[in-house]
């Protein structure tokens, strides 16, 4: 599962303690890739989502939409938020990304040899972002060299680490 909290924040789930090259970076732009919402799947364009957000506060902080996606098709995602109680109003929104080309494009697929060598291939790092106006101002991975999947140590991707990351960057944006 990938969460996204945008004005907007994407939360995928992601910081590392090891060295690790993106393909996306702070301020890099959200890329234009289509993910699935419910069954029958609505299409929905990540970059023009995102465009223009308000830079409103989770709300206090700004956050008006947080997006969890994951490789997996709206149907699914669907059924996820039923049974997590996520309403259609809610400011959280859960999408599918079949085809995992959101993960491609982001260059955030995992691809460490030990869950490839028990099947597990074609997923998605746990990672964060925090977009303003479709421009990536924070990124998060929790993957570790022992960790790939970032199960262990999740909690830089969490909202609370966001949101702690969020206040310090408007911080140092006053300043």
């Amino acid at each position: 599962m990938r969460m996204t909290i945008f004005p907007s924040i994407l939360l995928g789930l992601i910081f590392s303690s090891i060295p690790t090259v993106n393909a996306i970076n702070v301020g890099d732009s959200i890329p234009s890739v289509e993910l699935h919402h419910n069954f029958p799947p609505e299409k929905i364009d990540l970059a023009d989502r995102l465009a223009n957000k308000n830079v409103d506060a989770l709300k206090k902080v700004g956050v008006d939409e947080v997006i969890i996606y994951c490789v997996n098709d709206g149907a699914v995602m669907m059924a996820w938020a039923e049974d997590q109680g996520v309403k259609e109003d809610s400011m959280v929104t859960l999408m599918g990304d079949p085809y995992g080309a959101l993960t491609s494009a982001l260059e955030m697929e995992m691809t460490h040899a030990g869950p490839a060598s028990v099947g597990i291939t074609g997923r998605c790092k746990r990672f964060a972002l925090y977009v303003e106006n479709g421009i990536v101002k924070i990124l998060r991975v929790a993957e570790a060299e022992d960790d790939p999947a970032g199960d262990d140590r999740p909690e830089v991707t969490l909202a609370e680490a966001m949101v702690d990351a969020i206040k310090a960057l408007k911080l140092s944006d006053e300043l």
